[in-house]
């Protein structure tokens, strides 16, 4: 299974030398937000709430923001209550100071606190959902269960290496991206967009690649350094609310490889990497790619609603 994530660990650090690359002459416009009934900023995080139900916060993807969970909010905002956040350096948003999964932690738990939300459920997409498993290691009886679409407790493939190797890689990762201007951003995204990192349809690919693009380079590097040399897996035992971990697959996409590997295989390396939890569930998405919410909305909300209706 060496093949599964190599190639996004170095679409990561291959983003210093990315070049320009043509945009089609017409793109597909992801789907847009609804309105927000509210706003509101808590420490480092901005947050849109939309509908009305139980409470649940959606957490981003590096370099995205609540525009990728647009869809989800849609469906689910007549039965739930969705607090779409949007984190440091992204979006739009300005940065902050680091560490920044600490930072965004601690202000979690203090907007559930300001707005009196009880037991949530994290919905977590990539970055996202590694905090949220790592919300779900420090307060599970505060929450009601966490769906992560295509986010670990530690950046795929990089498990086979040390703690030490892991550091280096970060740091080199680190001084590559943090000098990235606006139009190298742009560049890389809409490469790492049309890749299996992204999404399956090159025009959509596009036009994401400018919205994930409207963010702070130096904060993307300090993200991606924290997030390279996160191991939550010691603590796994810890996240006692149910665990849904969504795998995307596209069979194209490995079927090429030297080392191609099933959708059952996959599953079987994700549950190997989530096995400490006590109560984890792997489903499977195909066909899509890492933006499962984008290629497969239809699966990505049955399985979502469903995992929510059994743990309200």
């Amino acid at each position: 299974m060496r093949s599964i994530h190599s190639v996004a660990f170095t679409a990561v650090l291959a983003l210093a030398s990315a070049t320009c690359v043509p945009a089609p002459a017409r793109a597909a416009a992801p789907p847009s937000l609804p309105i927000a009934d509210a706003q509101l900023d808590a420490g480092s995080l901005h947050v849109q709430r939309f509908g009305h139900g139980d409470p649940v916060v959606l957490l981003p993807g590096l370099t995205t923001g609540p525009w990728e969970f647009a869809d989800l909010i849609r469906r689910l905002s007549p039965r739930y209550t969705l607090y779409a956040v949007g984190l440091p350096g992204f979006d739009g948003r300005p940065a902050a100071t680091p560490p920044l999964f600490d930072r965004v932690e601690r202000d979690f738990w203090t907007f559930l606190d300001a707005q009196r939300i009880a037991r949530p459920a994290l919905i977590g997409h990539s970055l996202g959902g590694t905090l949220a498993i790592a919300l779900g290691e420090q307060h599970p009886e505060r929450l009601r269960g966490i769906v992560a679409i295509d986010g670990l407790p530690i950046f795929p493939g990089l498990e086979r290496i040390t703690a030490e190797q892991r550091l280096s890689a970060a740091n080199d990762t680190f001084a590559q991206v943090t000098s990235q201007s606006h139009d190298q951003m742009v560049a890389y995204e809409t490469q790492y967009m049309r890749t299996p990192g992204g999404v399956i349809d090159p025009a959509l690919a596009a036009s994401l690649a400018e919205l994930e693009a409207n963010s702070v380079p130096a904060a993307v590097a300090e993200w991606l350094k924290e997030d390279l040399t996160t191991d939550l897996r010691p603590q796994l035992a810890r996240v006692s609310v149910p665990l849904l971990e969504i795998a995307p697959y596209n069979a194209p996409d490995v079927t090429s490889l030297a080392d191609p590997y099933t959708e059952d295989q996959k599953a079987t390396y994700y549950r190997a990497l989530l096995s400490g939890a006590p109560r984890v569930q792997v489903v499977t998405v195909s066909p899509a790619r890492h933006f499962a919410m984008f290629d497969a909305p239809d699966r990505v909300f049955a399985v979502v609603d469903a995992f929510l209706a059994q743990n309200r």
